[in-house]
């Protein structure tokens, strides 16, 4: 049996790869171009903000903090765009920046996961972080899911197996 640290490791990666970006892709792939940059106000974000935003932070977080690339981010820019990109550039930017996070975690030496490491200005170990990542990752998914399911009156069906009656 894999360490707790491993389990750890192949759990975080799994979940942003397979579980969170699947439910993104879907979600928008139902918005036209006008709706994934509609805002309610000026104090909410777009869906598109929303991609670009993910995209930013797991490059800076995992890319950056944990692979030790180079940190390029300029996180204002995620908020303030108001256009521009398509649907179709943002998930695939969004893709590539999970699929380098997967690669990262899922062979980062378990060892390192209490090296601390310099991010957004923050001493934090490596396993704080990437747990900071998947969270994050899921509290947006959750804000796109929301905006899709309000804009569109649509119901996913990824939990319908457990609507079934325990009932007997």
């Amino acid at each position: 049996m894999d360490s707790t640290e491993r389990q750890f490791l192949t759990f975080a990666a799994n979940t942003l790869r397979d579980h969170y970006l699947p439910k993104i892709k879907e979600a928008v792939a139902m918005l036209s171009e006008e709706e994934l940059w509609a805002r309610e106000s000026d104090n909410t974000n777009s869906v598109g903000n929303l991609l670009m935003h993910l995209t930013g932070n797991v490059r800076q977080h995992i890319g950056s903090g944990v692979g030790g690339r180079p940190d390029d981010r300029i996180r204002p820019k995620e908020f303030a765009a108001r256009g521009g990109a398509t649907a179709s550039s943002l998930i695939l930017e969004l893709e590539l920046a999970v699929q380098e996070a997967y690669h990262t975690i899922a062979t980062l030496d378990p060892r390192m996961l209490s090296d601390e490491r310099v991010i957004q200005g923050n001493k934090v170990s490596l396993l704080k972080d990437i747990f900071h990542v998947v969270e994050h990752f899921a509290y947006h998914t959750g804000q796109i899911v929301y905006v899709v399911k309000a804009l569109k009156q649509h119901s996913f069906p990824w939990y319908n197996h457990l609507e079934i009656s325990q009932r007997t």
